[in-house]
């Protein structure tokens, strides 16, 4: 499977519903975190859509220009992060009701 990741700017969550709501996106493994939750500066919010690669295209159409398709280095690093991310709060819950 492929995945891409996307930032947007602060006051695009019209933007970001867009995509979510789409149907052949929406069908996808998605997740959405701020730049702040991920140890990083600035406002927005990254979306990782792991898929099919004709539904990350779609995802990218639909961002068009206002949604910028992170690549290289930063993509990788941002993955990393919202994958621990996530791995910490699955941990957090095992400790609460395991």
């Amino acid at each position: 499977m492929e995945y891409i990741i996307l930032f947007l700017e602060k006051g695009k969550s019209a933007l970001l519903g867009k995509v979510l709501q789409d149907d052949m996106v929406s069908r996808q493994s998605i997740k959405v975190q701020e730049p702040s939750s991920l140890g990083l500066k600035g406002e927005g919010t990254y979306i990782m859509i792991d898929g099919a690669h004709e539904a990350l295209t779609k995802a990218k159409e639909i961002g068009g220009p206002e949604c910028r398709s992170i690549e290289g280095a930063e993509k990788e690093d941002i993955r990393k992060r919202i994958l621990e991310a996530e791995e910490s709060v699955a941990e957090g819950l095992g400790l609460m009701f395991g």
